[in-house]
This record gives structure tokens, C-alpha cells and sequence, in this order.
């Protein structure tokens, strides 16, 4: 199944330049996420994570409300136990201004098979102006393997692990092939 991903609007209003979600998509060329595991000498990659399939909330005033997404795992990341998803769904509908501008915060669930586990997210969310302006976004969480059972390296050394994701909001192009967010 290709990558399908949508930008979701909370709150509408008509004069608004986010008030429409077909005006919008998520970059999926500039899309990419990580998974690391924590170590004593800093964080060491585990898994890259090269796309997502989900939705974005952005509130009229162009910042990051929520998301859900489902992350396909690739196959040395998977478990070989019977009925585990091949995605881990991670999802906050809650993010608030959390300190510096741009930097929001909240719980998230993250969910693999019928494990889960809620941690603090950060996320940063700027609008990049320009000729075409867009919304960048970085999300982390940081969480015991131990939960999910997975990933195998960070649950059998008892060791945190790191989930990154970067992605970018641009105006939808007009006769775009890509399907509208």
C-alpha cells in the first residue's frame, strides 16, 4: 500500500489560510522518522522509519493540534510473535504551548498490537514564510520498550528509546497528482 497521509483541520474558519484542509498536504518527500535507543554515550539509531500513513490536526492559526499516525515498520523491526501489528500507531489529540514559541507538548499513546503505552511528547511546529510558505514539524517521544515488548535491543538492555519524526505541511499544488491532504 503506498504512503497515504492528510492534513485535518479543527478549527474552521472561512478567511482563515488553513481553514482548508484540501488546501493543504503533507510533504512526503521531506517526511522521515527515527527510532533510537538511548545509550551512555548518546542516542544510537535502531530502525529509520521512511513514511507514515496518518493525519495532522492544525488549529486556524496554522499550529500543530494533534496527530495520528501509523508507522510501518520495516521487516528487522518487526516481531516474530504471532498477531503483532507490522505498525506501531502513535496519536495525541491534546498538544499545548509548552515553554519557547513553537514548542508544544502533551501525552501520547503509541500502540503495537494489543500493547500500548502513554508518554510526554514534544513537538516543535513553525511556519516558514516564503513565496510558498509551509509548516514545519518535529515530533519526540521517548519510551520503555519494556511496554511494548519491542524494540528487541532496547527491551532486552532495559534502555529508553527515542521516536523522531520530521515532516512538512505545503499548499496543495493545483493539478497535483498526489492525493489532496
Amino acid at each position: 500500500m503506498p504512503p497515504h497521509s492528510e492534513v485535518t483541520h479543527m478549527d474552521l474558519v472561512p478567511d482563515d489560510p488553513h481553514a482548508n484542509p484540501t488546501a493543504w498536504r503533507i510533504a512526503l518527500d521531506a517526511c522521515a522518522g527515527m527510532l533510537s535507543m538511548n545509550t551512555s554515550k548518546g542516542l544510537r539509531p535502531l530502525y529509520e522509519l521512511p513514511h507514515f500513513q496518518g493525519s495532522f490536526s492544525i488549529s486556524r492559526e496554522g499550529v500543530l493540534a494533534g496527530f495520528r499516525l501509523r508507522l510501518p515498520l520495516p521487516s528487522e523491526a518487526r516481531l516474530a510473535q504471532a498477531g503483532t501489528a507490522a505498525e506501531l500507531s502513535w496519536e495525541s489529540m491534546s498538544l499545548d504551548a509548552d515553554g519557547p514559541v513553537n514548542s508544544l507538548g502533551g501525552r501520547a499513546r503509541l500502540l503495537l498490537g494489543r500493547r500500548e503505552t502513554f508518554t510526554d511528547v514534544s513537538a516543535l511546529c513553525a511556519k516558514i514564510p516564503g513565496e510558498r510558505p509551509y509548516i514545519k514539524i518535529v515530533l519526540e517521544t521517548v519510551f520503555s520498550p519494556v511496554a511494548l515488548h519491542w524494540p528487541t535491543d532496547g527491551w532486552q538492555r532495559l534502555r529508553p528509546v527515542t521516536l523522531t519524526l520530521f515532516s512538512e505541511i505545503r499548499p496543495a499544488e493545483v493539478g497535483s497528482q498526489e492525493p489532496p491532504a
